[in-house]
């Protein structure tokens, strides 16, 4: 479901136990799906079609966002995220992130933008960057100088970057990364040891996807002198972060901060009694970064508690003692992944999760 429809049901639930309640929706993403969406809403920017290609190289239609004229907004999942996948289809060996680069080309080509936000999350790929760079014109060489594909699995075969015919516009153009997880980018609390295996990794290929982006980090310090595992969200959309930070020059920011500052989220909050939010999974991840951490932070840095209406959660107590003052699971029974995540039912179980709290808040008020 989008913030849109979240945020819907969240209000319908609140109003048909108390109409009268005074209500404002405001749509929010982390960097992962639907941050371009909620930045060109909220700044009533326009959206671009470009025929690209998803993440095993089948060709697809994607869209982008252009705000302010001259900046183009791109959510990485648009090309190259995991809901673009079959199970069978997924793969952080060989899925590759060269569409999100076709992408930045349009933008480039097309339209004369400079200036690029990209939202990283959601990606099906831990290939750190190589296949977005590839279409931008890197060529990723082996140690008998042959050029290789940009995919994980060929991390570890990498021997030398060769930037010397990549589109010279890329040259003149800025990048902001928004960031939904603070991820290294190898190690135990790295990109694919954290996330691989929800994008089909089993524990072997979780193993050599780690061993690959150690081995290309050393060779992104041969080539430029910089750290990427030392550097914050590195890790972040299989290693996206790290590589345009080195390799583009990009700034990495936290994405749910830089959004809440674009929707002037401060401002609308003043004088409310209570924020409520949500995600898909909550969970101690939730605390690298993601939209409902930053969102409880702000709002507690003014004075107003942040319940969460979540399809499940785990290390509840944790995340009440980090912000949260409460977390509410919407599964009225067991139920199979499949059921749980059709819209309409989580549409029905989120209004009525909703309506169950409220119910009980205005007894509270009430006594």
């Amino acid at each position: 479901m989008t913030s849109v429809e979240v945020a819907d049901a969240i209000e319908q639930g609140i109003l048909s136990v108390d109409p009268k309640c005074q209500t404002r929706k405001l749509y929010i993403a982390d960097g992962g799906d639907g941050t371009m969406e909620a930045i060109v809403n909220s700044l009533n920017g326009r959206t671009v079609v470009a025929n690209v290609s998803n993440p095993v190289g089948r060709k697809i239609q994607a869209r982008y966002g252009i705000v302010n004229s001259d900046t183009a907004v791109i959510d990485v999942a648009t090309a190259s995220g995991l809901a673009l996948l079959s199970e069978e289809e997924r793969n952080p060996l060989y899925t590759t992130s060269f569409g999100t680069g076709e992408l930045i080309l349009h933008a480039i080509a097309k339209n004369g933008i400079k200036k690029f936000i990209l939202g990283i999350g959601g990606s099906a790929t831990n290939d750190a960057a190589t296949g977005l760079l590839s279409a931008l014109g890197f060529v990723f060489r082996d140690c008998s100088g042959n050029s290789l594909t940009g995919c994980g699995a060929n991390l570890e075969k990498i021997h030398s970057i060769d930037d010397s015919n990549i589109n010279m516009l890329i040259r003149d153009c800025t990048f902001t990364i928004l960031c939904d997880v603070d991820a290294e980018f190898y190690g135990s609390n790295g990109a694919a040891r954290l996330f691989a295996a929800q994008k089909g990794a089993n524990n072997e290929m979780i193993a050599q996807l780690d061993a690959g982006m150690s081995h290309f980090a050393n060779v992104i310090r041969n080539h430029t002198g910089k750290s990427v595992q030392n550097q914050s969200y590195s890790g972040a959309a299989g290693g996206i972060g790290g590589a345009l930070w080195a390799l583009l020059g990009a700034r990495l920011s936290p994405g749910i901060y830089e959004l809440l500052k674009i929707i002037q989220f401060k401002d609308a909050i003043r004088g409310a009694s209570l924020v409520i939010t949500g995600e898909g999974a909550m969970n101690r991840i939730s605390l690298l970064g993601k939209a409902p951490y930053g969102v409880c932070g702000e709002a507690a840095w003014y004075g107003v508690p942040t319940i969460a209406i979540v399809g499940s959660v785990a290390d509840c107590e944790m995340l009440n003692e980090y912000g949260f003052l409460s977390v509410f699971p919407i599964q009225s029974g067991p139920i199979d992944i499949t059921s749980a995540i059709a819209p309409a039912t989580a549409e029905a179980n989120i209004r009525r999760t909703v309506a169950q709290i409220f119910r009980l808040l205005m007894l509270k008020n009430n006594l």
